[in-house]
């Protein structure tokens, strides 16, 4: 497992909100941009790779209590997304990296075996 704060610093990630857990292990990461489907496996330790840019997104974070959301391929928040980001205390980076290139990346960091 790693923290939010380290796979920040790993991936090289630009940080679009404030680190609210920086200390939160991450066993995994969770790619999927069918909210329903997040919303039903997301884990509370896992990172959340999306492209998606949307309130929704914040809100199922929110839900499954999810320490850290990587946007892809250059993403960025809407302010109003980023507003409601901050509101509900969700960390939000984002990556030019595609998400696949961005998993394999945290697959990279974290040790597969302890999962």
């Amino acid at each position: 497992m790693k923290t939010v704060s380290e796979i920040i610093e790993a991936m090289n990630l630009k940080v679009l909100t404030d680190v609210y857990r920086p200390d939160a292990e991450v066993k995994k990461g969770y790619a999927g941009d069918m909210l329903s489907h997040v919303m039903a496996h997301l884990q509370s330790d896992e990172c959340w790779f999306t492209i998606l840019n949307s309130m929704n997104v914040i809100a199922v974070a929110s839900l499954n209590e999810c320490p850290l959301v990587i946007l892809t391929e250059d993403v960025e928040l809407q302010e109003a997304v980023l507003e409601k980001a901050k509101t509900e205390e969700i960390c939000v980076c984002s990556t030019e990296m595609d998400t696949y290139t961005a998993c394999a990346c945290l697959d990279g960091i974290i040790d597969t075996e302890e999962v």
